[in-house]
């Protein structure tokens, strides 16, 4: 797999390789891709928040978990605690086989809750 990453530049968004690089942007962020898809087929970078829907008592409720580099184990993860501190989490390509999640926001945007 190579490593792919996601940069946010004064021009928008841009996509590229470890040996492309990026030149004569100003680069606010840079995220790094998963190696993994969602539900729907699309790219998973880190900052990535993934949704899924579950129905309760009280109707249909969707999460919203936050993809992170869990340096410790060395892995992606989604954070699924209730205050989206990493303090709970799981290894993402595990949940993504046991559930259907799908991109729906990153950590950046602004329609994003805290």
């Amino acid at each position: 797999m190579k490593h792919k990453f996601r940069a946010k530049t004064n021009d928008g968004f841009k996509f590229f390789n470890a040996e492309q690089g990026i030149y004569g942007f100003i680069i606010e962020r840079i995220d790094q891709f998963t190696g993994l898809p969602d539900c729907m087929g699309k790219e998973i970078f880190g900052g990535d928040i993934l949704s899924d829907y579950t129905e309760t008592d009280e109707g249909i409720i969707q999460s919203k978990c936050q993809v992170f580099w869990n340096q410790p184990t060395g892995s992606w993860h989604l954070d699924q605690s209730s205050k989206q501190d990493k303090t709970y989490s799981t290894e993402l390509w595990l949940e993504l086989n046991n559930f259907k999640y799908e991109i729906t926001d990153n950590i950046y945007s602004k329609t994003t809750e805290k």
